[in-house]
Formats: C-alpha cells, sequence, structure tokens
C-alpha cells in the first residue's frame, strides 16, 4: 500500500501545485471510483467526495477511502455540516474536511485528529473567527457573489491564512486568471470537471481527456501569471 501525504503543509502544498480541488459524488460507489481513478490517472491526487447526508454516503466513502489510499490520492469530506460528522469522516478515512460554514465544535475536532480544516467564509468577520479557530485554509462561499476582489481583500487582511473559491469558477482563462491573480491556493470544481451528460453514459474517455485538460489550462494559466505571457486555452 502507498503511504498517503498526511501533514497540512503537504497537503496545501499538493493544492497549490494541481492547482484544483476536485469534488464530486453519485449514487453509484463504482462511478465514483473510476472518477477517483481519472484523477490519479491525470496526476491529480486530491479529491473531495461530496457528503450524501446518509449512513449509505459514510460507508461509501469508508471503502472509496481505502481504494483511493491504495492509488496514493488523498480523500478528504466536504460539505460537512457538524462536528458529529466530522468525527465519523474523520475515522472513515477522511485527510480533509470541507465545511460550507464556520463551525466552532468541528474545528475543535479535525485539531484534535490532526485532520486539516476547510470552513466556508463569507465576511471578514468569518476570517478572522477561522484564524482564530486555527483554520489555515478556508473556502471562500460563494465564489460566484463573493468574486476575486473578496479573496484579495481576505489575503491581504490575512496573509497566513490560503483560500479556494467554491462556486463561481469556470475554465475560462479570463476567470481563472482573476480567481488566481487574486492569490487563490487553487479552485474548487465539480461538474466543470465531471460534466453529467458524460457521467450518465459512463463515457471515461471523454471525460478523462476533459479532465486533462482542465488541469494542464490551470497550470498554463498559473504559468502565464508568473511570466506575464498571454496563453492560449
Amino acid at each position: 500500500m502507498h503511504q498517503t501525504l498526511t501533514t497540512q503543509d503537504e497537503l496545501l502544498n499538493l493544492l497549490k501545485e494541481n492547482g484544483a480541488i476536485p469534488f464530486f459524488s453519485h449514487q453509484d460507489i463504482d462511478i465514483v471510483l473510476q472518477a477517483i481513478k481519472i484523477l490519479e490517472r491525470c496526476n491529480c491526487r486530491v479529491f473531495e467526495f461530496t457528503h450524501q447526508r446518509d449512513a449509505r454516503g459514510l460507508r461509501m466513502f469508508a471503502w472509496l477511502a481505502e481504494q483511493a489510499r491504495n492509488m496514493n490520492v488523498i480523500m478528504g469530506g466536504g460539505t460537512v455540516l457538524d462536528a458529529t460528522q466530522a468525527h465519523r469522516y474523520i475515522k472513515a478515512g477522511a485527510q480533509f474536511i470541507a465545511s460550507p460554514f464556520l463551525h466552532k465544535e468541528m474545528a475543535q475536532v479535525c485539531h484534535e485528529n490532526q485532520v486539516v480544516w476547510m470552513p466556508g467564509c463569507t465576511t471578514l468577520n468569518d476570517a478572522a473567527l477561522a484564524c482564530e479557530l486555527g483554520a489555515s485554509v478556508i473556502s471562500i462561499v460563494p465564489g460566484n457573489i463573493l468574486g476575486p476582489d473578496f479573496l484579495r481583500e481576505v489575503t491581504r487582511a490575512y496573509p497566513a491564512l490560503s483560500c479556494i473559491p467554491s462556486g463561481g469558477v469556470t475554465l475560462s482563462e479570463n476567470n481563472l486568471k482573476r480567481w488566481f491573480h487574486a492569490g487563490a491556493l487553487c479552485v474548487r470544481l465539480g461538474e466543470s470537471l465531471f460534466n453529467k451528460e458524460d457521467v450518465a453514459v459512463k463515457d471515461w474517455v471523454k471525460i478523462e481527456h476533459n479532465v486533462s485538460r482542465a488541469l494542464q489550462g490551470i497550470k498554463q494559466v498559473k504559468t502565464s501569471l508568473l511570466s506575464n505571457k498571454p496563453i492560449a486555452l
């Protein structure tokens, strides 16, 4: 079995390198497994499983987390709503917990288990509280409403925080450049990677091509910002 990365710094460095944190969920466990395999082949070693709000979803997560470890993919639980859920996902193998909002008890559970906590923040006060509760990375939600200017404001006020926009992220060059120029650690992507129609017909070749192209496009955008050169996606 491969050894997965577990430390906070290693996870954040990997997210920065990938430029994306893919999220996905499906009632068919084999379909989710195919998504993880595609990410592994595309050298994207972080995956966020969207919480399904039932015991079956947790059982799915536990089995998938074991498969992900064998592929050296770091798997976390997303849209986790309270401390009890966070604890259950951590025990099932989650190596990070993403929540749409701040939750003091959830922060404590993650801290006690040395698991990265990614709370959702919508205001500067949220960001300040996240810092107080020990968060090193936050989600900017909803990204489509707050926009890159808010992310830039957060990173300016709290430079120790890493920010991930959630919602409002597209694969267009202009959209990606605005987020990364504002200081995003990476972007959270779901259906733009795993198109519903393609998933429904299990067109894995097309999905893998889309994922590979998207990740390459993100890397080109980041390289372009560093070199100030125009790119063509």
